[in-house]
């Protein structure tokens, strides 16, 4: 397994090397898929492992925005096992996108790192809201990460054209994207933004069609999808 398959590039080989130095043998690098409290599922040369957090670097982190999330590049050791490590510090990140924490007036959530593109997706049907959008792309550009408006259900829309251009007055210079998630054919337009090496995540309201779109993407069944009530699509 490659891991610039994952996003690896020259940025994360340097911090690696300032971090590790001499002793780089001894360490190897991972890529958060899955966190759930102090476990969390690693991408790595070897394939998935599961890793835990040193004795240290739990002591040591102040501040829980300084832990590991998804899509972190992490340090590690590994156990004997090799299915098994331990997570001694977490590289830098190039982004990061933030929420306040649940049940915080002012404590930020780190929910995803290092994206490189985000995906704001908004219906065509009742679920379209300009200002909703605003503030997607706000989150956005405060991430780092770049943003692209996704209009989908296109083919519910009966004045397409007016609300592309309501979109293009808020988001200037942003790809603006209108298609189907149903049809797999009308999905041509991403391909430039879904290359190896590239990270992707998907923003949007419940009900905008996330997971049929992330389920076409991938060419199977990833996301359990269910139908719009309909006073949500008026």
């Amino acid at each position: 397994m490659q891991l610039t398959e994952f996003g690896w590039g020259p940025f994360q080989a340097r911090s690696f090397k300032a971090y590790a130095g001499e002793k780089s043998q001894d360490y190897a690098a991972g890529r958060v898929m899955l966190a759930y409290r102090e476990r969390y599922q690693l991408l790595t040369t070897q394939g998935e492992v599961t890793g835990t957090l040193a004795g240290k670097l739990r002591h040591q982190t102040t501040d829980s925005t300084e832990l590991p999330t998804v899509g972190d590049w992490v340090i590690i050791q590994r156990f004997d096992s090799d299915q098994q490590a331990v997570i001694c510090g977490v590289l830098p990140r190039k982004s990061q996108f933030l929420r306040k924490a649940p049940g915080s007036r002012t404590a930020a959530q780190v929910i995803a790192a290092n994206l490189d593109t985000l995906f704001l997706v908004c219906g065509l049907d009742g679920d379209f809201n300009l200002r909703r959008i605003e503030r997607y792309l706000v989150m956005a550009w405060e991430s780092g990460a770049s943003p692209i408006v996704l209009l989908n259900k296109a083919d519910l829309c009966d004045d397409l054209d007016v609300k592309l251009l309501e979109v293009a007055a808020i988001a200037p210079g942003v790809p603006i994207i209108s298609l189907s998630a149903l049809y797999p054919d009308n999905l041509d337009a991403l391909t430039p933004y879904l290359q190896p090496g590239q990270t992707i995540a998907l923003l949007g309201s419940s009900g905008v069609g996330k997971s049929t779109l992330t389920n076409q993407l991938m060419g199977r069944s990833v996301q359990a999808t269910q139908a719009v009530r309909a006073d949500d699509s008026k």
